[in-house]
């Protein structure tokens, strides 16, 4: 997640909108609370963003003071390195932090929901592709406040298929630029090694490439259970590409 933000809705000398609230769709779900607030937390920590609002939206299991519980105790790991500014404002967003019980698959639930908050706004996709699907399938370009991102984490679709049918649903809400897929594990140390390993050394350049390799397994070892996470898995496996 990398929309900048800020306590203006214009960065200065550039005229382009900044975020003023994030909305996270399956906001009681692992992604959230494993990456996605603790990520938030580190840039709010580092002076980031400023004057964000976030939104979390998903079951009726869960309320504003859960959600709340939920984004403290991600943020509480960030407070260390913090300055005094960044440590104030991850305390502000966690109790401004608003809960709202929404099925994003019911036919005008989502767009009900994004009128009522302030714009220019990040929506964030935290659930199973299926479900995104379906969410953008109900949305019409004219329930898209202007500004809106759209924040999609892979796997994206759940075949070649449904992923270019998906990319022609977003397409239709806002523009390409407005669109933002996430693959947080191309961000890891591990892969950039491997990218650089393959691209910059001179011997395994030519070499590595579709004629000598048939294929390329990456194991990617979790301490972590199934934390909650059997149905997507049951659907989706553990496999990426």
């Amino acid at each position: 997640m990398t929309a900048q933000m800020s306590d203006s809705t214009t960065e200065p000398n550039s005229g382009k909108t900044l975020i003023r609230t994030l909305l996270i769709l399956g906001a009681s779900g692992d992604l959230t609370g494993r990456l996605l607030l603790p990520g938030l937390g580190k840039l709010i920590a580092q002076g980031r963003t400023r004057g964000l609002k976030v939104i979390g939206a998903g079951p009726g299991d869960w309320d504003g003071e859960r959600w709340r519980k939920r984004v403290q105790t991600a943020f509480d790991g960030c407070t260390a390195n913090a300055s005094d500014a960044g440590a104030q404002e991850l305390h502000r967003v966690q109790q401004s932090a608003e809960y709202h019980v929404v099925d994003v698959t019911d036919d005008g639930a989502l767009a009900k929901l994004l009128a009522s908050v302030e714009p220019p706004a990040a929506v964030f996709f935290a659930l199973p592709p299926a479900v995104s699907q379906k969410a953008c399938e109900l949305l019409k370009p004219e329930d898209i406040p202007e500004g809106t991102r759209l924040v999609l984490e892979k796997p994206f679709g759940t075949d070649r298929e449904s992923a270019a049918s998906l990319n022609r649903t977003l397409l239709n809400l806002v523009p390409e630029d407005h669109i933002h897929r996430v693959d947080h594990f191309l961000g890891k140390a591990t892969v950039f090694n491997i990218l650089g390993l393959r691209f910059a050394n001179r011997l395994l350049e030519p070499l590595w490439n579709n004629l000598h390799i048939e294929k390329i397994e990456i194991f990617y070892d979790e301490s972590l259970a199934l934390e909650g996470r059997a149905g997507y898995y049951d659907k989706a496996g553990a496999c990426g590409t």
